[in-house]
């Protein structure tokens, strides 16, 4: 089959026609990873790049390049095994050479399809340009249900953030080589709250062999969601993490298990009312997160009933089946690959640092010395501005 695929060279102000022959050796089981179309969304100046990251506190100082962005529309498995289409971007260095180091990027919660990074200018697109600009490829999935892609978002699902990842590593891989270069196949990963397990488990999957092409050279979790059950919940429901706060994330997680594991069944049984009725339409992937807070109250203990409570401290049953697969990004596994954990002692309002010395724990029983590089007092947003640069240094220390 020949496939076409518009190529826009933003530098250089050139459009062309990119026409090759598509290898089967290039997509994986079944057609996942199929790259299916791309579209250019940003187009950069070193100093452009400069004035984007400084108005956004991030420190400059890894700026090298240009940097050209796409989006990527490719084939990858719903949760029920079924071929759908995902989305994600792909951020190049304008220069650096025709073999370029990579970098795969998993980005933080977001609700809506509209505020990923492959759709949304916002912040969510300032990682994959931060490490670009680096002279790295950047490969960043939207996962399953967030950008342009199929259905609604399984928040926290670690298997479907693992294969849509992998299947978006395949598809930028293809398209890379149609510009005319090539990824470096050992992967440099690094994921931001939500995509910090989402890191862990991809690397994992890597070193087991989900896509023998790819292999880890280092991975780097900034504030991440690792303990979903020992820390996450427990923080949220005893005031820790703002209150407003825990009670988006909950109810977002609730809605998407059920989902996936049919954990409550009827919503009067997780939600109290009057939110019973409203809480599931609220994660559609069409409500933007400032909606999602003005429908919800502003605690977990207006929302929840008694029943959600008690699971989320100790699940059982369905809870507990969904909490094998979502909560087991640093357990039962040992790293080869150097690990390297950015998160904030103090003034993280929504993830406690507990997560990060949980994980670091796990990988230290496992004989994998696993450092915690301290951000300091900052929010949850900033700790992610201050980790970027240092894990540009991170990796630049692993060649």
């Amino acid at each position: 089959m020949i496939k076409t695929i518009l190529v826009v060279t933003m530098s250089a102000g050139l459009i062309g026609l990119v026409t090759t022959a598509a290898s089967p050796a290039q997509a994986g089981p079944a057609g996942r990873g199929e790259l299916l179309s791309a579209v250019p969304i940003t187009g950069l100046t070193p100093a452009q790049v400069t004035e984007l990251l400084a108005g956004h506190g991030i420190d400059t100082g890894s700026v090298r390049h240009g940097v050209d962005a796409y989006r990527l529309e490719y084939r990858t498995t719903g949760t029920d095994g079924r071929l759908i289409t995902a989305s994600g971007a792909v951020a190049l260095p304008r220069g650096g050479g025709h073999r370029l180091p990579t970098v795969g990027f998993q980005h933080g919660t977001i609700a809506a399809k509209a505020e990923a990074g492959s759709v949304n200018s916002d912040t969510n697109r300032l990682a994959p340009i931060t490490f670009a600009a680096a002279g790295y490829a950047t490969v960043a999935p939207d996962y399953l249900g967030l950008g342009t892609g199929d259905g609604p978002h399984p928040y926290l699902d670690l298997p479907t953030e693992t294969s849509a990842s992998v299947d978006m590593l395949r598809a930028a891989d293809t398209f890379v080589r149609r510009t005319g270069r090539t990824l470096d196949r050992r992967m440099l990963l690094t994921g931001f709250s939500q995509g910090g397990p989402a890191a862990m488990a991809l690397g994992r999957a890597l070193q087991e062999g989900a896509d023998p092409r790819f292999s880890v050279r280092a991975i780097a979790g900034v504030s991440g969601i690792y303990d979903l059950f020992g820390t996450q919940f427990p923080r949220a429901l005893d005031g820790t993490i703002v209150p407003k706060l825990a009670t988006i994330s909950t109810a977002y997680y609730l809605t998407a298990m059920n989902r996936l594991y049919t954990i409550y069944g009827q919503p009067s049984r997780a939600f109290r009312a009057p939110y019973d009725t409203v809480v599931e339409g609220l994660f559609d992937g069409m409500h933007s997160g400032l909606n999602i807070a003005a429908n919800l109250p502003d605690t977990p203990a207006d929302l929840l009933t008694d029943w959600a409570v008690q699971q989320l401290r100790r699940p059982t049953g369905p809870v507990l089946h969904a909490a094998r697969a979502s909560d087991r990004s640093c357990t039962g596994w040992t790293p080869h690959a150097a690990v390297r954990l950015f998160a904030a002692t103090g003034g993280d309002e929504l993830v406690p640092i507990g997560n990060s010395t949980q994980c670091q724990e796990a990988f230290q029983g496992r004989g994998v010395t696993t450092p915690i590089t301290d951000l300091g007092r900052v929010d949850h947003n900033t700790s992610a501005k201050r980790a970027y640069p240092l894990t540009l240094d991170f990796f630049a220390s692993q060649r």
